[in-house]
């Protein structure tokens, strides 16, 4: 099983958050954590330049401390783990080409 590296720009990023965050999936809350607030951007980004990875999108629709409704999109690899880290080596290594 190979080694998840650590990112080292936002396309790797992002694919390292799908790997790491696993049957939880990754919403904005996870990415605002690191700062990165261009997540669904450089997401779709890497989805078009590499189509094997493929990403559930779930729509999830909760209640907030005040009782107000608010909906969020929860996102989940549907790749395998080693496609995934294969994946963020590369896109270390060359970025997204």
């Amino acid at each position: 099983m190979p080694k998840l590296q650590e990112p080292k720009n936002q396309f790797s990023l992002v694919v390292w958050l799908l790997a790491t965050q696993g049957s939880a999936g990754v919403t904005m809350v996870d990415a605002s954590k690191l700062f990165f607030h261009k997540y669904q951007t450089r997401q779709l980004e890497v989805e078009k330049a590499h189509p094997k990875l493929k990403v559930r999108r779930l729509k999830i629709t909760r209640k907030n401390k005040f009782g107000h409704t608010c909906t969020f999109t929860q996102y989940k690899s549907l790749a395998s783990w080693t496609y995934l880290c294969n994946l963020v080596s590369y896109l270390n290594k060359n970025g997204l080409k």
